[in-house]
């Protein structure tokens, strides 16, 4: 991998999370691998380590990484199993988990008292 492509129009963020998509679904890394640390990313990159979080955060959203306090970063999925993540006009990734979307969901309903 190398640095952002500067022409590109969505936000760094979501450029690194979509190299590192392309890297799991290309096994790059496999399932249960290590990720880089946040600094290791951000230099290779040449981004911030906030842009870096922000990226592992939504990989993390779209189950496809997980955080071990502690730990570091692991794959939870790769190859065949990582989905191609389409963006659109606006620039953010139309990948939905629907589980989480349910959960979400149901939270704001007991929220609002709509829950049975």
């Amino acid at each position: 991998m190398d640095k952002l492509d500067p022409a590109d129009s969505r936000a760094p963020y979501l450029q690194v999370a979509s190299r590192l998509r392309e890297a799991l679904r290309g096994e790059s890394y496999r399932q249960g691998d290590k990720l880089p640390p946040h600094q290791a990313i951000a230099e290779e990159f040449g981004v911030s380590v906030g842009t870096v979080k922000r990226a592992y955060a939504l990989l993390q959203d779209e189950q496809l990484i997980v955080t071990r306090q502690g730990q570091g970063t692991f794959v939870r999925a790769s190859g065949a199993a990582v989905p191609a993540a389409e963006t659109s006009p606006g620039g953010a990734s139309s990948v939905v988990n629907l589980a989480d979307l349910e959960r979400r969901l149901l939270a704001v309903e007991r929220k609002l008292g709509l829950a049975h």
